[in-house]
């Protein structure tokens, strides 16, 4: 292949690619992406994450955001794009785990002999959590929450245990989330 072709090719795909900023780019653009950068992707995730399913989902949201048409992607610069993307979603999965424990930790233990490395501060804080779970959340909110967060199951896990689809386990999950995170900063407190 020419230089020429070669700079002729790889335009066209900028100008396929970029299309996003007109509205998101095509399903068979996302299907390349997807076919020449998933395995990749996938390793990534399970060497960060070390969990098969949890890999899966979070090559997945990546993808579901490029179909939602919310995220710009250049062709010169995606797979890059797609490995970061990748890795941030594994480091907010760790996070949420860690969240997630010190949750199980307050809840299996009696709170009148709780001992715990967490200071009184953290302690209250997550006590406060779950008072906020419990009366601002609505029930769905609340078992998407929980069987997630507290019962550490994947989203596909509570979509089949909910008897609902796995994107409105997303959208609880991320409307939760929001709602606590715009308390808890409006509080000034952090979890």
């Amino acid at each position: 292949m020419t230089r020429k072709e070669m700079m002729n090719e790889r335009a066209q795909s900028d100008v396929r690619i970029n299309s996003a900023e007109r509205g998101g780019i095509g399903r068979s653009q996302i299907e390349s992406l997807f076919k020449t950068h998933y395995t990749q992707m996938y390793h990534l995730a399970l060497t960060l994450l070390f969990d098969e399913a949890e890999s899966k989902d979070v090559v997945s949201e990546v993808f579901a955001s490029l179909l939602s048409g919310s995220t710009i992607v250049k062709a010169d610069n995606a797979k890059a794009f797609l490995l970061a993307s990748v890795r941030h979603r594994c480091l907010n999965v760790l996070q949420h785990k860690q969240v997630h424990e010190r949750f199980a930790r307050l809840l299996t233990e009696d709170t009148a002999t709780l001992v715990s490395d967490n200071t009184v501060e953290e302690q209250m804080q997550m006590e406060e959590l779950m008072r906020y779970v419990r009366d601002n959340l609505s029930l769905m909110e609340q078992n998407v929450f929980r069987l997630h967060y507290l019962k550490e199951m994947t989203c596909q896990e509570v979509a089949e245990a909910l008897n609902v689809s796995r994107q409105t386990v997303h959208t609880h999950l991320k409307q939760s989330v929001g709602k606590i995170r715009k308390y808890f900063n409006s509080n000034s407190k952090a979890i």
